[in-house]
């Protein structure tokens, strides 16, 4: 059996919620107060746990929606299981029920009400709706979970004493329990009898201890102490002292136990992984039908990444061959980045969003390509609040410089850049888009990326064949059949090749093949070379074509005007001068690394050397060619193939961005080649948004 399904109703932050689980494996991923720990707190508190964690309510546990509206009066947690043995089942026989599907299915049931006076009353009962009875201690004992809390201390519960998880987890062993014998008397376990040998030995040592070493005559250690209790003790008290390694009773002898991985102290991160084995163990030896789910908070605690991966991949393990659900909370990047996606559940807002096949966008081929290339950096969206998708380093290195200067800080907004570093935008950007019949995901995701259409200057000036286009000519196409089909919603759109053309034909039509005798028309229209007097138009039919692609739920596309992002700043009359010694000082940077010691003062601080501001100025005032020309000529070196690095220029930009930034700043919000970057950033950075942590107590 496994939990199927939670639904949560004025609980903490959530009016509503209703989450489902898989058998194995599930990992929530979210920003802080997303919920996460009020989900595994309602699993808990519906089911109990194996370590029996003190069940405490409070009236911040009723859901209140601002703070001018009253708490709620009261909270409902609800859970079904399901994927019953036959063994398991006969265990609920009296509360179960089956479903449509005819699968047997237990329903729990838990209702809080919040009274006069902050006192609080809650019971929990188990059956179809409205049909809810209380279920008996034993039953219940066989739903009990494996609880592992956040910032554990796994020291003290390895450590021997009365509180003893360690004895705890033994004593459920069926090999830990005692049997009676024929005459109906217990037996002694085999570790009482092994315990009793060990005092009776220590006994016999000590006996053969004298008090004074130097005097045979005198008593032993053991004698010398109940000769003095003798005087101390009242005359009919018989009782002698006896000294033993531990009390010869099963459930005390467990309770001396302690579980270690190495005689010297060990570290936390050690000392957790102990601990988790322990409980693992747990649900392994468990002799009775109970669930076997185990919740984990924070699974990170202690470990760093090299361990989180092995621990992490232990439990994938574990879930997949011994059919244990796992139900953790995780910040760390790294279990995100590890973790298919198949068995991540984002909590955002007042919903969660499982990313499994069937919720998502995504298809199949998209999970896999996923898995292979998403780095614990990229998985970092999985934590934000808004996201930027950016192809390349030259916009991670710029957007969080140019934020702050525009007064839209990215950390302040919780906002994350993904650096997808390729054109593979559309998968990653699906990852956020839902399926219809499923809340829209509420987290803004921007997609930047370039045009990707040459200047005409550099076709003229590199003697380059110009590139062409397909156009679509003809408002009707006409099959063999004499079947008319309309063209009329991509009339004049240009595409870059003839299967993207036919894709785009085939989508129109609403047919998953051409037909026949529609290739031989396509095939008369002549490709359109890129010209002066269409370069814009295909810009636009460009954008326009991306935007339809890209533009859906909170997914926004943001291009530039022109080629790519470094043309487009030397195209720029506020910030050509700028980027063009950056250009300048990266192309020096390439040549010799040293350069980097002449660009800093004795201060340390960044400077932009004479030598560069006048060589830019001379290139540029010299000059007779048109504007355009001129910004082709400040680019050029991108385009040999001893360009300097790109990444190198926006960093250098972005120094100089920041010594300027009294000069340039005005500039960014109104120059017309930064307006996509400017408005990416005002998009997932909303003027009207609410601060972190504000309303929450999930």
């Amino acid at each position: 059996m496994y939990l199927k399904e939670l639904q949560l109703v004025n609980f903490r932050k959530f009016r509503s919620l209703n989450i489902e689980f898989k058998n194995g494996l599930n990992v929530l991923v979210g920003e802080n107060d997303s919920g996460k720990t009020a989900i595994i707190d309602a699993i808990r508190y519906l089911l109990n746990t194996k370590s029996y964690e003190s069940i405490r309510f409070e009236p911040r546990d009723f859901y209140k929606p601002d703070f001018t509206e009253e708490r709620a009066e009261s909270f409902t947690i609800t859970a079904k299981l399901s994927g019953f043995t036959d063994k398991e089942a006969a265990n609920f026989i009296e509360w179960g029920y089956f479903d449509n599907d005819k699968s047997f299915e237990l329903r729990l049931f838990l209702k809080a009400r919040l009274l006069i006076n902050d006192r609080i009353v809650w019971d929990i009962k188990a059956g179809p709706e409205n049909a809810e009875t209380l279920m008996d201690g034993n039953a219940r004992e066989l739903l009990q979970v494996t609880y592992l809390k956040p910032l554990r201390d796994a020291e003290t519960e390895m450590t021997p004493g009365y509180r003893s998880r360690l004895a705890q987890i033994l004593q459920s062993h069926g090999d830990f329990k005692k049997i009676k014998g024929q005459d109906g008397k217990y037996q002694k376990h085999a570790l009482e009898n092994i315990v009793a040998e060990a005092n009776q030995g220590i006994s016999n040592f000590l006996k053969t201890v004298k008090t004074k070493t130097t005097d045979d005559a005198s008593l032993n250690i053991l004698d010398s102490i109940n000769y003095y209790i003798k005087d101390f003790r009242q005359t009919d008290d018989k009782r002698e002292a006896e000294v033993k390694i531990a009390d010869p009773e099963l459930h005390k002898i467990l309770k001396t136990l302690g579980l270690e991985l190495e005689e010297n102290s060990s570290g936390l991160g050690t000392l957790n992984k102990l601990f988790m084995a322990a409980e693992l163990l747990h649900l392994e030896t468990d002799p009775y039908n109970s669930i076997k789910l185990c919740l984990i908070e924070e699974l990170e605690a202690h470990l760093h990444p090299q361990a989180q991966l092995r621990v992490i991949n232990t439990l994938k393990s574990i879930s997949e061959n011994d059919n244990t659900q796992f139900i953790l909370t995780t910040h760390s990047t790294t279990i995100g980045a590890s973790i298919d996606l198949e068995n991540l559940i984002l909590c955002r807002g007042q919903n969660v969003y499982p990313m499994w096949q069937g919720q998502t966008k995504l298809d199949a081929g998209d999970y896999k390509f996923l898995q292979r290339f998403l780095d614990s950096t990229k998985a970092n969206m999985f934590f934000a609040r808004g996201v930027i998708m950016v192809e390349g380093d030259a916009e991670n290195i710029l957007i969080p410089v140019i934020a702050e200067l525009i007064d839209k800080p990215l950390h302040k907004y919780g906002v994350s850049i993904v650096n997808v570093g390729s054109t593979a935008f559309l998968r990653y950007a699906k990852i956020f888009q839902r399926q219809p019949n499923n809340n829209e995901l509420d987290i803004p995701v921007a997609v930047i990326t370039d045009l990707d259409i040459p200047a005409i200057e550099y076709f003229e000036s590199e003697n380059k064949q110009f590139n062409e286009y397909y156009k679509i000519q003809e408002t009707h196409l006409v099959d063999t059949n004499g079947t008319p089909y309309s063209l009329e919603q991509i009339h004049g759109t240009f595409y870059t090749t003839k299967d993207e053309l036919i894709e785009a034909i085939k989508a129109t039509i609403n047919e998953t093949t051409m037909p026949k005798g529609l290739n031989d028309q396509i095939d008369k229209w002549s490709k359109i070379a890129l010209s002066t007097q269409n370069i814009q138009e295909i810009r636009t039919a460009k954008t326009q074509k991306l935007e339809q692609k890209y533009n859906k739920q909170k997914v926004r596309l943001f291009t530039n005007k022109k080629w790519t992002l470094e043309y487009d700043l030397v195209c720029s009359q506020n910030l050509r001068d700028s980027f063009a010694c950056a250009i300048e000082i990266a192309a020096k940077i390439k040549n010799s690394e040293s350069y980097f010691q002449e660009l800093l003062d004795d201060n340390g601080n960044f400077q932009i050397p004479q030598d560069i501001n006048k060589l830019v100025e001379s290139k540029i005032s010299a000059s007779q060619k048109t504007e355009d020309a001129i910004a082709f000529d400040i680019f050029h070196p991108f385009v040999g193939s001893n360009s300097p690095s790109k990444a190198v220029t926006a960093q250098i930009f972005a120094e100089i961005l920041q010594l300027k930034c009294d000069e340039l700043s005005k500039y960014l919000t109104s120059d017309p080649y930064l307006k996509y970057l400017v408005d990416a950033i005002n998009y997932v950075c909303p003027n009207d948004e609410v601060k972190l942590g504000e309303h929450n107590n999930g």
